[in-house]
């Protein structure tokens, strides 16, 4: 039965793929420009907003906000989730960050942007963490910015910053894959270099007066988020619940979801609400969630960080 269901997914793989018509490795979108000049070139405030589940997009958030302090500047810096949108045009400068995922910038992110007041003519700049090595990084920022214009921001700059994979299955199986163990050392001392580099450029690009135009990669990565790489993945998840002995009833997976499918009054996952971001799982204390993925357990960051004697390295700002 097993064989003959590998054969059916396999066959309509393939017919689905001879259905799509020839496709240039890539290509490019249009550009990504503001109809808005910038309103200021000093910034005497900034607001720093990000999505973060495993801790690098924040820790690269608030990395800038030491140096953009640094320089005088007034620095408010949290998650999406706490940011107050209403005073939001009280900043010169808006940064949002944010984890690729699925070789695209995460609905809720999307959804955030769109909640938005309008923003016009305030400088605009996106970052992204990425586990790599291709998710189609340059996209996922763009796609950021993309989503500021339509506000009525400006444009100044996109950043890419890589880490250790946080995909749950590249090491649950018997093997790490192999990309993934050999980024374990990242972010590292030069990834954090890199985003005291782009603080910088980014100040210098606002006071400048530097408006920029993106576009778009139209690679394969770009065309699959068309045929919902979440819902196909979500195919392959066996068993996802949370195991109410072990739960400790610490509210994390439920703060760490975006959609609020996690609902610990009777220990529940709304699975079709579920974006399968792993951030229940990824950051559980005391391995009360559970998970199948192609009939295999799967194991959360933390605890495959703590198996691995893995740490992440912290830049000097943020050192106690």
């Amino acid at each position: 039965m097993n064989n003959r269901r590998t054969f059916l997914k396999k066959s309509a793989v393939a017919a689905l793929a001879l259905s799509v018509p020839s496709f240039p490795t890539s290509i490019c979108s249009a550009k990504i420009t503001s109809n808005f000049p910038l309103k200021s070139k000093k910034i005497n405030s900034a607001m720093i907003a990000w999505y973060s589940q495993t801790g690098n997009t924040a820790r690269h958030g608030k990395l800038m906000a030491k140096v953009l302090g640094a320089r005088g500047v007034k620095v408010t810096f949290a998650e999406l989730k706490d940011v107050n949108i209403d005073g939001i045009n009280t900043h010169q400068l808006l940064i949002v960050g944010s984890p690729v995922f699925y070789y695209d910038t995460p609905k809720y992110v999307k959804r955030w942007m769109a909640g938005l007041p309008k923003i016009n003519g305030m400088a605009v700049a996106s970052y992204v963490t990425f586990g790599g090595p291709e998710g189609n990084q340059h996209n996922a920022a763009c796609s950021i910015i993309e989503g500021l214009v339509e506000k009525g921001g400006v444009p100044i700059a996109i950043n890419a910053f890589m880490n250790m994979g946080t995909y749950p299955p590249v090491w649950s199986g018997r093997k790490v894959k192999e990309h993934t163990w050999n980024t374990r050392h990242l972010p590292d001392a030069g990834t954090y270099q890199r985003v005291r580099d782009y603080s910088k450029y980014i100040v210098s690009q606002e006071e400048e007066g530097q408006s920029r135009e993106f576009a778009k990669s139209m690679n394969m990565r770009e065309f699959s988020t068309v045929f919902g790489p979440i819902w196909w993945t979500k195919r392959s998840v066996d068993q996802h619940h949370i195991v109410k002995h072990k739960c400790i009833e610490c509210g994390t997976c439920a703060d760490k979801c975006p959609v609020e499918a996690i609902d610990l009054a009777d220990f529940s996952i709304d699975r079709e609400l579920c974006e399968l971001c792993f951030g229940c799982l990824n950051n559980c204390p005391a391995q009360a969630v559970y998970m199948e993925y192609k009939g295999q357990q799967l194991v959360g960051y933390l605890d495959f960080m703590k198996a691995h004697n893995l740490k992440v390295s912290l830049p000097r700002e943020l050192e106690r």
